[in-house]
């Protein structure tokens, strides 16, 4: 369980750092579909807000703390921070593609570990993430073609 409970520290602080990269991104993004890029990439931080949430309380569901400073963050995330201030659509949108390629590949193997470990609700938890993450994938790759 130790090293689940790891997996779901790192995931809390990818889905941490994340969320601010996609704000970054919905403020920041020019071209002629903004509109409808800014309003997805809406949708995208509102999600992350959510699964970064659902993956904190399941740390604290297994008796551990969860991390909740941009120090301790920073410290362990695998998504790296953007300083750009300036993105045509299509970039945003491939910089974001490689971002949920990244948590969702993380996060099959704390799934498979979780149900390794008959740890039903962690798995649970992880299979609506990757549900989620697979679909927008797949779109984002649509979108990018």
């Amino acid at each position: 369980m130790n090293n689940i409970i790891k997996r779901l520290s790192v995931h809390t602080a990818d889905f941490a750092v994340l969320y601010i990269k996609l704000h970054n991104y919905h403020w920041h993004v020019e071209g002629l579909d903004f509109k409808p890029v800014h309003e997805m990439i809406e949708s995208y931080y509102d999600n992350m807000s959510d699964f970064y949430d659902a993956v904190a309380e399941r740390i604290l569901q297994l008796n551990e703390k969860a991390p909740s400073s941009m120090k301790e963050y920073l410290a362990i995330t695998g998504i790296e921070e953007e300083t750009d201030k300036s993105f045509k659509t299509a970039d945003a949108l491939k910089k974001i593609l490689g971002d949920f390629e990244y948590i969702a590949k993380e996060i099959k193997v704390t799934q498979i570990e979780a149900a390794d470990s008959n740890d039903v609700a962690t798995d649970g938890i992880l299979s609506g993430i990757i549900e989620y993450l697979d679909k927008e994938i797949w779109m984002l790759k649509s979108a990018l073609k």
